[in-house]
């Protein structure tokens, strides 16, 4: 956890926020050193006329060092309003927080995370005029600048993933079952399976024949047929074709148009090839 310190001009008894700081046995003014781990930074000590504002102007907080949040105290001896200020052009601005400053009360905002390119501290004073005034701002750097504002969360429309009764929607992966050939007792290249997007197959084959030879094909985008391999669940070997029967055979078909599983050749039965589809 970061810990924040903080320094403020005090006058000769120790009174922090004072108007007249006091250094030693002198009585010049004392400014602190800006510095981002949080040591504060006078803005202004000149006193306000009744009702009299004060804005600093606009700051850019894309410098050297991106500016990611911000934190005001004041001290004054007659009541006001200490605003923070963001603006994405340095002309129109709008409030982001607001505090009540008490008469002779050294008070400070929280930290606020700034979005927009500019900010600005700007202090209005009440009805009575001033005597005594001091503003100060300090500023951290070196956060992610991301967050979500919990006075306006993130808006996001549910409605199209809800079923009629609120619940929400979820999306199976695609899993059917194709038939290549069934009982097949010619050579042929059967039913096409079109890929659609999915992404793998797994491919039966057995039957009755005596002898068989079955050829495995892809099909891309230029329509020809390109032998794809497949590999066998039993012992890991892969091929792109094979002899045999009650096999079953893996492939990843990502990518082709359509599967095709040829029977070349085929003698004394029947064969069926079947498989099943999961993108």
């Amino acid at each position: 956890m970061v810990k924040y310190q903080y320094e403020f001009p005090l006058d000769k008894t120790g009174k922090a926020g004072a108007v007249k700081p006091y250094r030693g046995e002198k009585n010049d003014f004392v400014t602190p050193v800006l510095n981002l781990s949080g040591v504060a930074e006078i803005l202004t000590n000149a006193a306000l006329k009744a009702t009299e504002a004060y804005s600093q102007l606009g700051q850019d907080r894309l410098g050297a060092v991106l500016v990611s949040k911000v934190k005001g105290w004041a001290y004054a001896d007659r009541e006001g309003t200490l605003f923070i200020e963001e603006s994405d052009n340095n002309n129109a601005w709008t409030t982001t927080a607001a505090v009540n400053v008490a008469a002779g009360v050294l008070t400070a905002t929280d930290w606020v995370y700034l979005s927009k390119r500019y900010y600005r501290f700007r202090y209005v004073n009440g009805n009575l005029q001033q005597s005594e005034f001091v503003l100060y701002q300090s500023v951290g750097a070196g956060e992610m600048d991301v967050r979500v504002n919990e006075k306006a969360p993130l808006q996001i429309d549910f409605s199209e993933l809800q079923t009629d009764d609120g619940r929400l929607k979820v999306e199976a992966g695609k899993t059917f079952d194709f038939v290549f050939h069934e009982n097949a007792e010619s050579a042929g290249e059967g039913a096409a399976l079109p890929v659609d997007g999915t992404a793998h197959l797994l491919v039966e084959v057995y039957g009755t024949a005596e002898t068989s030879e079955v050829k495995f094909w892809g099909k891309s985008m230029s329509g020809q047929k390109l032998p794809i391999r497949g590999v066998k669940s039993d012992d890991a070997s892969s091929a792109s074709s094979t002899l045999g029967k009650a096999e079953a055979w893996a492939f990843n078909i990502k990518g082709f148009k359509e599967i095709i599983m040829e029977i070349a050749s085929i003698t004394g039965g029947t064969l069926s090839i079947k498989g099943t589809v999961v993108s």
